[in-house]
Formats: C-alpha cells, structure tokens, sequence
C-alpha cells in the first residue's frame, strides 16, 4: 500500500492468501488486514445473466474510487507541481510574481499605474516614437502614419476592458436568424435531456457586463440553449442600473457568519419561437463600484471580491428554488454551468451544504474553465466561518495559506470542460496546469474531463458582413478577396499592390501573444533578398498593450512606410476589413486556450499562421496534412527562425503555387465554427453528465 507520500509499504505477514481460479466458479476471499488468515468461499454455476453484474462493480464506482486516489495523491503533490510549473511555464512565474491584487485577472488593455504583465527586459524597448495618448473613452495613436479614434461600445471605458474581444461587434437578431438558415446553422445531435433546465453562473454577460470573452459566451450560451429546447437561466452580478430590468424576489444567505439579503432582477430576452433565457442579475449593496467590474480605476482587485463571488454563487444556487418566474420556479433538478473560478463555488456548494440537505439530488454541475491562469486566490481566509462548512470541505479549497476556487471547483463538479480539446490536456501538464494540473488528471482519471472548442458569433460570414469592403462566398472568393485588399491597402496608406502578400495580427500587445518574437522577424519579412519570397510583403498590426511592444509597432510603421501599418488601438471594423482583405492572419501566442480570430479568418479565406497551443491545434489544420484537408499552418516552437520557417513555406506557396495556395482557401472557407456545432458537443455532455453518478464528497 502507498503512505500518502509516494511510498510503497509492503504488508509484513506470515502464510499467502493465494487463492487458485477455477473456471465457472466465482471464488471469494474475506480477510482483514494484518491477520494471515483468510475466509475463501465459492458458489458454482451462476447464472449467465447475472455473471456480469456479479463480477463487475459498476463503472461509476471504479472512476470515483481512481479520482478519490488521484486527489489524494495529488493533494500531497503540491509543492512538487508548483516546482514543476516554475521550471516548465515562464507565464505562471510571471503571474505568480504579481501582488496578491492582481493576480485572480487578465489586466486593463491600456497600461495604468504600472505596466503590470511586462516580462521583457528593458534593454528590448524602443522610444524611437512618441507614446500613446490614452484618454478615458479612447485610444489613439500618435504616430505619423495612421490615425483614428476609437470608443468602445456602451458606457465601457477602456481601462476596464481586458481583452479585445469586449470591443468586438456581435450579429443582431435579425443577423442571427438570417444565418441560421445556412448549412453551417444546422444542428445534428438530439438531446435526451432538453427538459433539464440550464442555469448558467457567470460572472458576466454582454450586452450587460463583459471584459473579454467570457461575456461573450454567456451571451452565446444564453442564446443557444433556449433555441435548443431548454428553459434558460443566467445569473451574473447586477454591477449597474440596467434598464429594462424588473425586481423578481430577494433571500438571505449567509456569508462570513452573517446574514445578507440578496435581491435579485429579471429581464426576459427572446429568441424567436417564443423561446428566451431568464436574465436573472443579483443585487448586493457590495456590487456595484464606480470602477470596472473586479478592478478599481489603478487595477487592483477589489478587496472584497471573495465575499462579493461567494454571494454571487449562493445565490445563484438559491435562484431555481425560489424564483417565480412566470408562475413557475425552475426547481431542483436544473444543470449549473459554472463559468470559470468566479462561479467555482456553485459544485462546491452543491456537494457541501444543498445535496446534504437533500436538495438538488438530481442536478448536477458542469464547471467551464475559460482561463486556469486566473484561479481565485486568495490568502488567509477562515474558511470554516467564512462559506459556514466544515473541515473536510476547507481542505477542498485549500492551497498553500490560500483559499483556491479553482481548485475546490475542479474537485466538486460533475463534470470539467474546457473551451477546447486541447487546452483539456494543456491544463494537465506543468505547462499548462498552473499548479493545479494533478487535479485535472484526476478530473480525467474519472472520466469528467472534456473540452469544446467556443463558437463563433454569426456576423463573421463574407457573404453577409456589412463591415467589409466588398461581400463575397466561397464560389467567388477570388474576385472578392482582390478587391477587399485593394481597397484595404488605400484606406491604410499601403502600397496598392495585388502582388505582395498581405499579412494581418490583431491582439493584445503583450509577451503572452508573442508579440516579441513579431517584432524580431520584421527586418527578415521586409527584407528582399532575391528570393522571391521576403521583401514581397505588407504587414498590418493592431492592438494595444505593454508600452514596449506598443512602440514596437509605431517603430516598425516608420522604418517601413507604406508597407507596415502598426495601429495602437482597435477598431472592430477594421478587423473584419483585415479577415476578408489579407493573405495570412498571424497568431504567434505563447498560450491561447482557444482563440477566435483564427476561427474568424478561415471563414474570410485568410489561412491562420499559428503557434501549436491551446485550441490553436484544434481548430487549424496544418499544412503537414495534405492539401485536401489542410486550412493554415502550425509553429511547432515560438523562436523566430522557426517562425520564419513556416512564413517562408506560407508565402511561397501564395506567391509561387497559386492553385495550392486557393485550394486551401477554399477548405478554410468550408469549415465550420458557428455556435450550432458547438452546442451540439455541450449537449452531449450534458446528456452524459445527467445519466452519471454524482461527485461526492
């Protein structure tokens, strides 16, 4: 037997306890431990029917028994992948090295007090050109070439946004239900389960709330699963006075041994057919703030978060019970969607405090991880007092002196999953596990690991995108994509030249996207060197971030005239212009665990260059597999010869294999993102989770 630290204890005993197999008869042994002696007992001729039954214990039983080792193993295994991750993964030392309030989120797009995810040594920043004029609703940049102002949408100022994905435009209603009409809207799995209904815990959702993505696909979720059939719940914080919203009910829950009221607001939003998701925004005096949504104006979280997150989560567990909505309540078999640490109470709670009291015994939890960087840490909490459990339960939070939600959350839910299939085995190694990957391993020794790769909003479609120059499909692709890049190239005082392959990156500025080694490989790109193929090339850079890197495409726009465009800033507009105009999309990230503009480019016949990670994999097929299949091209390591490698693969085959070229177009073009496919992998899951057996604790 093992003792607890890896070790291996043999039993010390006088005799054997070998017991000889006889064919047609099930042979039994009872003994107790330390004692030689041994009870052996056998029943001959059982019936063929029940022979399996006897024999084999039931598949739920095993996997929970191989998880509960799998945690106990990896509970005494902490230190030992926390050494692990700071050998393999320079991105978890970098956000491990940050003070204790800027650890649990991404940061502000536009530096604030300090530039606080700047890995790169000083002796690699560039002051050749003016920096960055921020104002509170707008960037723009100050370079001599290209100017334009932007805001973002709503009241969201930009120093409280996280990713560009909050600035992205998203299809109306009457967009979506246009497209669903297309091939690519159709669904082709039917759910066993659509009478459950889905509550969805998050921490946002546009059009209400969003920093990045993750409002965004709660959105999305809110929108797939009414139209599949499931009545819809979200709950998220109400951190605003939102119009068109009703008071629908309060409670009391408890939180750090007291008593707080809760008050909760509804909206209902439909989708057509008389179908729509229950808005459901929860009302605490702590909530609402005068900054963004989890960081003041100097980005340093909140210091109540964990009170504010824990609130959020009881009361969202008490929202199906309670709420009459309609008449009617949810009631108490519903599947929770836990959307990243934020919601990470939501299993914890339900195996603790509700299936304890006999509630829920027929719900389960599926916790989605967007992110596992940000985890929900948190240092010395009495955590006994504070979520009113007991001893057995803080351990499932515990990690080091902190309080983890991540951890407790990956422990409790019925089911984890992942916003791509790759990403699910990433979180699994000291690279990508951030501490926490023996946890996940054993999410995956139970069989309760999965991952799905996000859809894509419907408006990244050519053939209908309002945005772009000129409207195109794939049987006209050619002529189209010629004249959006003409006229892409004019608007942004490029060359106009059909002949030079144009090359598109729009992110975050930041060591993370790999924007470093970008900068490296310019000189190389623009350089002719009479080959053909460098020197024959545009460059257009979007996005804002590190100062460093911010100058480093202002530098980059000045040296080359007329042939870099480096825009510090975003304009969604420009991105779609940039999809269905360029040649290749650039994604060199160090860590992406799913990325959606290399999804939104294929659609546009712009073929993704990327780096092998996270749902980059999933949703890139590599040129290595053959031109009947293949839609980009994968960079097995982020260095920049390796980088120049594949470009110079990439671009000889645009400048001198044309036909090899537009045949991947082509399946770019064809493939398939959109949200209908991807709910159909959701309800599998929810399917399989509803017939599993529960986690127990």
């Amino acid at each position: 037997h093992e003792d607890g630290t890896g070790s291996i204890i043999w039993e010390g005993f006088d005799g054997n306890r070998t017991v000889r197999p006889e064919a047609g008869v099930l042979v039994t042994a009872d003994s107790v431990w330390g004692d030689p002696k041994s009870v052996v007992s056998s029943k001959k001729e059982l019936p063929a029917a029940k022979l399996p039954t006897t024999l084999a214990p039931t598949s739920g039983v095993v996997r929970h028994v191989r998880e509960e080792t799998m945690l106990k193993m990896a509970e005494s295994g902490i230190a030992v992948a926390m050494a692990e991750v700071a050998d393999a993964c320079p991105l978890a030392v970098s956000y491990a090295d940050r003070e204790p309030r800027r650890r649990n989120f991404s940061q502000s797009l536009i530096p604030l007090d300090v530039d606080l995810e700047a890995i790169t040594p000083p002796e690699q920043e560039d002051q050749c050109l003016p920096t960055l004029s921020v104002e509170a609703n707008s960037i723009q940049t100050t370079s001599s070439g290209f100017h334009r102002q932007v805001s973002p949408p709503g009241e969201m100022e930009l120093r409280h946004c996280m990713s560009l994905s909050a600035l992205e435009l998203v299809a109306t209603e009457e967009e979506k239900a246009q497209a669903r009409t297309g091939t690519k809207a159709q669904r082709h799995y039917n759910p066993d389960n659509l009478d459950v209904p889905v509550v969805i815990v998050t921490s946002e959702v546009a059009p209400w709330s969003k920093t990045g993505g993750l409002g965004l696909v709660a959105a999305s979720y809110s929108y797939e699963f009414p139209r599949s059939g499931h009545r819809t719940m979200t709950v998220s914080p109400k951190y605003k006075q939102y119009e068109a919203i009703s008071f629908l009910g309060e409670t009391v829950v408890c939180v750090n041994n007291q008593l707080e009221h809760v008050k909760y607001w509804h909206k209902f939003v439909e989708h057509g057919d008389g179908r729509g998701c229950d808005h459901i925004f929860v009302d605490h005096p702590s909530i609402e703030r005068d900054g963004g949504l989890y960081n003041a104006d100097d980005g340093r979280e909140y210091g109540d978060n964990l009170f504010r997150f824990n609130l959020l989560c009881l009361a969202a567990m008490e929202a199906p019970l309670i709420l009459p909505i309609n008449g009617q309540i949810y009631g108490e078999k519903v599947l929770f969607l836990a959307n990243d640490w934020q919601a990470g109470l939501v299993p914890f709670y339900l195996n603790y405090k509700y299936r304890r009291e006999g509630k829920y015994l027929d719900s389960r939890a599926i916790y989605v991880v967007h992110n596992l960087g940000y985890q929900g840490q948190y240092p010395h909490v009495d955590v006994c007092r504070f979520l009113s459990v007991h001893e057995q339960a803080a351990g499932d939070l515990a990690f080091g002196d902190c309080v983890n939600l991540s951890k407790g959350a990956l422990i409790c839910s019925d089911r984890v999953l992942t916003v791509s299939p790759n990403y699910a085995k990433e979180i699994q190694t000291p690279q990508g596990g951030f501490n926490l990957q023996d946890f996940v391993r054993a999410k995956k020794e139970s069989g309760r690991l999965g991952g799905i790769l996000n859809g894509i909003d419907d408006c990244w479609n050519p053939s209908t995108d309002s945005n772009i120059f000129v409207q195109y499909s794939v049987a006209d692709f050619l002529e189209g994509k010629r004249a959006n890049k003409a006229a892409l190239q004019r608007s942004l005082d490029l060359r106009e030249d059909a002949g030079a392959v144009l090359i598109g990156f729009v992110g975050r500025l930041t060591w993370q996207k790999g924007v470093d080694v970008l900068g490296k490989i310019i000189d190389w790109l623009m350089e002719d060197t009479g080959n053909g193929v460098t020197g024959h090339a545009q460059l257009i850079m979007m996005g804002n971030g590190e100062g460093q890197h911010c100058n480093t495409l202002r530098c980059a726009e000045e040296a080359h005239k007329g042939r870099i465009c480096g825009y510090v800033g975003f304009d969604p507009k420009v991105e779609h212009q940039m999809m269905a105009g360029c040649d290749f999309f650039l994604m060199p990230s160090r860590y992406e665990p799913c990325g959606l503009p290399q999804m939104y480019s294929q659609q546009y016949g712009t073929l993704p260059i990327v780096t092998a990670t996270g749902g980059l994999v999933d949703s890139v097929r590599d040129f290595s597999e053959g031109l009947e299949v293949a839609t980009g091209f994968h960079v097995s390591v982020l260095e920049p010869d390796k980088i120049k490698e594949v470009m110079y693969t990439a671009m000889e085959l645009c400048l001198k294999r044309p036909s090899e070229f537009q045949q991947m177009q082509r399946n770019a073009m064809k493939s398939n993102f959109f949200w209908p496919r991807a709910v159909d992998e959701y309800e599998r899951s929810i399917d399989a989770t509803l017939r599993d057996t529960p986690t127990t604790r």
